[in-house]
């Protein structure tokens, strides 16, 4: 039921809500706004918020996806995170839905959502000046604005946000109170990082998705990227994602933070992260990838694995885990497992290599001796299923695996 409630004023920092399928223009329009490279990404569906110094931009989980297991909870998150509501809808339409008939459906399905009136306060936003004439009629049909990402974007998001007036709620298919509910939730996971920078995101929310994430962390040239294809292939050939960009380099190859989904191997999803080199200096714009990394390097959903090199211990290496830890924001040591990489050159056992090495023995001891070894270029499995069986917690995180005693079984 629609209730009689005066909008709150309308304020100096605008919000503005991206809807639409995950395609590469929604995050191109999210970044345009925050003047950002690099804050948003379609590497997954996960629901997003930035901010500056002049707008809050959300970008939404796929409300289209007629797969989605949880459409009502991805709802009541978004109406949370935005309440009381947004100052403006913009709806992506990426180049192979500019359709009239699929742009019909979409405003639709939002008016069947969130009521008739938030073509009010929405904006199509289509991919070139052919689409935007030729569904120019539209504007009178649903009263909606058209617009592109061109230069005055930033100018035109003012211009189309209606005058002391944001957009509310009318909770005619979720109760206020649950979304209040969620709300107080969702504020307990608020992140905000230390760069002030107002002309980059400064501030980011993301809503748990049931995920299990293994997170690899370390300088350049460790073999991170190596580790996390070796992880991959417990996936059987069928389902396995493609491999992470990986090659002997003194510069960064992996230059963001870098996603693979595994439906099969661990009895349940699991995404495996790459992640840049956050203390390189060749790095563009680390502290949106440090943003990036923290959507997925959260306490209780992830592991993290800290690649070191076997036999080397570098100066910047010294002291990682603390500037990690501050980086991140929380205790990762708690769930960290060292991995080191070149297996292969090991010539002694484990714990007479690492005690004779104080800089490891002081890094393995903060992560409570868990380390473990990884020979890139073997093609067995045998030795990943190690190092996952050393996941803290790893009986309650993964029960169906916990329960199989051969390693073969991973694989089914």
């Amino acid at each position: 039921m629609q209730q009689n409630r005066d909008p709150p004023p309308y304020p100096e920092k605008l919000t503005i809500a991206l809807l639409g399928k995950t395609n590469p223009l929604k995050d191109a329009i999210g970044n345009k706004i925050l003047s950002a490279e690099d804050y948003f990404n379609s590497a997954s569906n996960d629901l997003v918020v930035g901010e500056n110094n002049s707008f809050i931009v959300i970008k939404t989980h796929d409300f289209f996806d007629e797969k989605c297991k949880h459409p009502d909870q991805q709802i009541i998150d978004f109406m949370a995170i935005s309440y009381p509501g947004p100052n403006l809808f913009m709806l992506v339409m990426d180049p192979g839905n500019t359709q009239e008939e699929k742009v019909v459906a979409q405003i639709s399905k939002l008016q069947d959502i969130f009521g008739e009136n938030i073509t009010t306060h929405l904006v199509v936003m289509l991919p070139d000046v052919q689409s935007s004439q030729s569904l120019s009629h539209l504007r009178e049909i649903f009263h909606v604005q058209l617009g592109s990402a061109d230069d005055n974007l930033v100018h035109e998001c003012r211009r189309w946000s209606p005058i002391r007036n944001s957009f509310l709620f009318n909770y005619k298919n979720y109760t206020q109170e649950a979304v209040t509910r969620r709300r107080a939730a969702l504020e307990k996971r608020r992140y905000n990082p230390p760069s002030e920078d107002a002309t980059a995101g400064t501030r980011l929310y993301v809503t748990p998705d049931n995920i299990f994430n293994i997170v690899l962390l370390g300088q350049t040239g460790t073999g991170k990227s190596a580790s996390g294809n070796s992880i991959l292939s417990l996936g059987s050939s069928k389902s396995r994602p493609r491999p992470f960009v990986s090659r002997p380099s003194s510069i960064p190859v992996t230059k963001v933070c870098d996603a693979r989904f595994m439906s099969q191997g661990f009895g349940m999803p699991v995404r495996v992260v790459d992640t840049p080199d956050f203390f390189h200096d060749e790095l563009r714009n680390p502290e949106a990838q440090v943003a990036e990394c923290r959507k997925y390097c959260q306490r209780g959903e992830c592991v993290v694995l800290l690649v070191l090199q076997l036999g080397r211990v570098t100066d910047g290496e010294r002291g990682i885990l603390e500037k990690l830890e501050d980086m991140l924001g929380w205790k990762l040591r708690e769930e960290t497992i060292v991995v080191l990489t070149h297996a292969d050159d090991l010539r002694e056992s484990l714990v007479d290599h690492v005690n004779s090495n104080p800089a490891l023995r002081d890094i393995v001891d903060k992560c409570s001796f868990r380390c473990k070894v990884l020979n890139n270029n073997s093609k067995g499995t045998k030795q990943v299923v190690d190092l996952i069986r050393s996941i803290p917690n790893y009986e309650k995180r993964f029960p169906k695996l916990a329960k199989k005693e051969s390693s073969e079984c991973l694989l089914c």
